[in-house]
């Protein structure tokens, strides 16, 4: 005869998922990508954009080739075969500079909200 009185033993799982945007995802078949530093794509198409800005924008000769100038050292940086981190940071940021300053529309783009994201800085003004 069997003791019913006492808690039989018994496997359960707990789950605690804290989501900070997006959405939580469990089961097989599900994968994550991680990305650690700079998606050289995505700061090559937001220097693209900022060069195509300057070129339609109505500027002064000379901000338009410091703008110029600017995005595309970035470019050639990304270029190399062997991008340096820290260079690529520091054109970044002079590239965002010059967008802020003289082409602020370009800050709207996804281009820019992911670069805003690599350099840690507020999209807003």
């Amino acid at each position: 005869m069997t003791d019913t009185s006492q808690p039989q033993p018994s496997v359960q799982n707990t789950w605690n998922i804290t989501v900070h945007g997006g959405a939580p995802q469990m089961g097989q078949g599900n994968v994550q990508h991680n990305t650690f530093g700079y998606d050289p794509r995505q700061l090559a198409a937001f220097a693209s954009e900022v060069l195509a800005a300057a070129r339609s924008a109505e500027l002064p000769p000379q901000d338009r080739t410091v703008v110029r100038a600017d995005a595309e050292s970035l470019q050639t940086e990304l270029a190399a075969e062997e991008p340096d981190p820290d260079r690529v940071r520091s054109l970044t940021q002079r590239v965002w500079q010059s967008a802020r300053t003289y082409l602020p529309p370009v800050l709207a783009t996804g281009a820019a909200q992911a670069v805003a994201g690599f350099l840690g800085v507020p999209i807003g003004f």
